[in-house]
């Protein structure tokens, strides 16, 4: 350890241009991590937050939340305690006066169902001119005690509940009655259909045209989902990749160009395994301090992100890829591993 940081010390401009490189790297995996974790979450988190076993889905819709349409005489003796009705629909909304809009997911459900929100600040609607909203609309100015309008609708509702992490296809979730979802859906004198019946306990619901699938079979065929985690997952793969043959290339030039040094060090009796022994700890020393500085950096950026902007912070995510990517790095050391274990004192020091 004492050679290896002797050697650093004294040789700054070097070793900091692979520093410099692999903060930018590894900084670069961890922002693409957490855009990736943002994106995802942000598609999912109002349905993981129902802890539910399955959902039903009509048949036709491949097990699209969005396409499926199920009638009232479908699921009307299916509903239960353990099975919940669920109504899904894409929204605008807009504070009453207001022509500012916003994109939002509407959820209508019953409020005494195991699918209703959790509240963090106010209380469930009474009536149906009452909704709860994901707290990310305070981002765009709208928060508890306003009146907003949904799909340019003459009534307006009045925000009692805020919950959090409720998001949908990117989208704050609005929580309506399902009078409230039937209303906007121009159905509540009609066919009253919902999108799914959302279960708990393992329960198993069968019916004609309706079809019981996984809560993660349903994430998967959200629109986009699974190309997009597909797209940052190999993006993060390949800079993790990158990340172990710069420097495996660096430090192999740095190997060549000091094989005079270590012909030197064998000729005075330096085992081999010391001077091994020093070149990975280089490597760790350069990783380490790489990705402590990454961590500042990303400190740093999620104080100055908009909360509108798809970021989610895990630092159990960067503590497993500062692993892989020290482990990465290591690995690329061994590049010059043949070289450095052929070193021939008399012939290192003749070149």
């Amino acid at each position: 350890m004492y050679l290896a940081i002797k050697e650093m010390l004294q040789n700054k401009l070097r070793y900091s241009l692979i520093l410099t490189t692999i903060f930018l790297i590894t900084f670069m995996v961890f922002f693409m991590t957490s855009l990736a974790l943002g994106l995802v979450r942000n598609n999912r988190a109002a349905i993981d937050n129902w802890q539910a076993s399955g959902v039903v889905l009509s048949d036709y819709a491949n097990d699209n939340l969005t396409a499926s349409f199920i009638p009232e005489k479908d699921y009307q003796d299916k509903v239960s305690d353990d099975a919940a009705p669920l109504g899904y629909m894409f929204a605008v909304t807009n504070l009453v006066d207001s022509s500012e809009k916003v994109n939002v997911s509407v959820f209508g459900q019953k409020w005494d169902s195991f699918i209703s929100p959790e509240l963090v600040q106010g209380n469930y609607p009474e009536k149906d001119d009452e909704v709860v909203v994901d707290h990310s609309l305070e981002n765009y100015g709208i928060k508890l005690g306003d009146a907003i309008q949904l799909n340019g609708s003459d009534t307006s509702y009045k925000i009692v509940g805020l919950t959090i992490g409720n998001k949908f296809f990117t989208e704050p979730v609005v929580f309506t009655s399902l009078t409230t979802y039937w209303t906007l859906q121009g159905t509540i004198n009609s066919n009253r259909s919902i999108s799914s019946l959302v279960l708990k306990n393992d329960m198993d619901v069968s019916g004609d045209n309706l079809k019981q699938i996984t809560i993660q079979g349903m994430i998967s065929k959200i629109p986009g989902y699974t190309p997009q985690v597909n797209v940052f997952l190999g993006m993060i793969l390949a800079m993790m990749i990158i990340t172990g043959l710069i420097v495996g290339i660096f430090i192999y030039i740095i190997t060549i160009q000091k094989l005079g040094l270590y012909g030197i060090m064998r000729a005075q009796g330096i085992q081999i395994k010391t001077i091994v022994w020093s070149l990975f700890c280089q490597i760790f020393l350069l990783a380490g301090m790489g990705i402590g500085l990454a961590l500042l950096a990303i400190g740093g950026v999620i104080l100055v992100l908009p909360g509108t902007f798809f970021f989610y912070t895990s630092w159990l995510a960067y503590s497993a890829l500062s692993i892989v990517i020290c482990l990465m790095a290591l690995f690329g050391g061994v590049i010059s591993l043949p070289r450095l274990l052929k070193v021939d004192p008399i012939t290192a020091i003749a070149e």
